[in-house]
């Protein structure tokens, strides 16, 4: 969890704690697990936040998909940095 990753988010993450990172390689567990926050971008072949998590569920559920990620690309640090400047 390091600025670096953050830099490398996806464009159409939604501002917040959690966003997944450009080295996404679209397996679907994410979107699998956590429907309601994660979404799929067609020709870019890849996943983004669409919303962050509301409900315990949600969270219990988008943690899940941060620890079981087989790339090690969703992020739950992005409260801590400013979603105004662009990705990278």
């Amino acid at each position: 969890m390091a600025f670096e990753d953050f830099k490398q988010r996806w464009p159409e993450n939604i501002a917040g704690k959690f966003y997944v990172g450009a080295q996404c390689l679209d397996c679907d567990l994410c979107r699998h697990l956590a429907p309601e926050v994660f979404a799929h971008n067609d020709e870019g072949g890849y996943t983004y936040v669409k919303k962050q998590p509301e409900t315990t569920d949600e969270l219990a559920r988008c943690r899940e998909a941060l620890s079981r990620c087989c790339v090690n690309t969703i992020y739950d640090d992005g409260d801590l940095f400013d979603w105004k400047k662009p990705a990278a």
